[in-house]
Parts: structure tokens; sequence; C-alpha cells
């Protein structure tokens, strides 16, 4: 088994994966630690295109975070970016807790939580001055 490193996989049936991988000589085979789909985006900005991607999750049908692909269904590989890699790890921890970071910056004000009592008298107020 070889080192682990971050790469981009494209696959035989197009797909391109990011992931942290680990060549297995024996098997021939690359195993995959949370890999994620590359999807990419188009924008259209002040008249000009703008493209960029997103990660997606390549399995979401199960919660296995390592897979096995055989070598003869990839086409290439190549080592991640800096950039791209730290992009795909705070992707990784945003997926981590998704609850989490939907209340991360909702408070009470913002109405994502409070009484049914201050809402009476809210909506009380507003049908009285009407």
């Amino acid at each position: 088994m070889e080192e682990e490193f971050f790469a981009a996989i494209k696959l035989t049936t197009g797909e391109e994966l990011i992931a942290k991988v680990c060549y297995m000589n024996e098997e021939d085979t690359l195993l995959v630690d949370n890999p994620m789909v590359v999807k990419k985006i188009v924008q259209k900005r002040g008249g000009l295109a703008i493209e960029g991607f997103h990660l997606k999750e390549w399995m979401t049908a199960t919660y296995d975070n390592l897979f096995i692909i055989k070598m003869n269904q990839v086409v290439t590989i190549t080592e991640l970016d800096k950039k791209i890699e730290v992009f795909y790890l705070q992707h990784l921890q945003q997926d981590d807790n998704p609850i989490q970071n939907i209340e991360k910056g909702l408070t009470r004000q913002m109405g994502y939580l409070g009484s049914v009592q201050e809402t009476k008298k809210l909506l009380e107020n507003i049908y009285n001055n009407s």
C-alpha cells in the first residue's frame, strides 16, 4: 500500500471525484476516502459567464466513507492543488453536521426560534393597530 494523498480522479464513467486516496499495489486498486463528485457551475453576472464547481456526495445511499475503485475504471488521477484541498476539507467539515450549520447564525429575533405567547401578542398588536 502506497502513501495517502488528496487527488482528483477522472473515471471511465465521466465522473470527476475528489478524495483522499491510497494506491494498493497488490490489487491494482485505489482506496478512496470520502469521495465527492465535482459538478461544474456556470453563472451569468453582468453579461459574463463565470465558471466554477461545487462538490456533492458520490454515494448517497450509504454511510460508508471508504470505497475501492479498480484502476481499469480510472482514466487519470492527479494530486490536488492545495487551494482545492482546503476547499474539499472545508466542505467535508460542513457536511459532518448539517443541522448545526443551519442553526449557526440564526437567532430568536430572526424568527427561527420563538414562543407561541410572543407570536400571539405580536399578531394581536398587528391586528388591533390595523
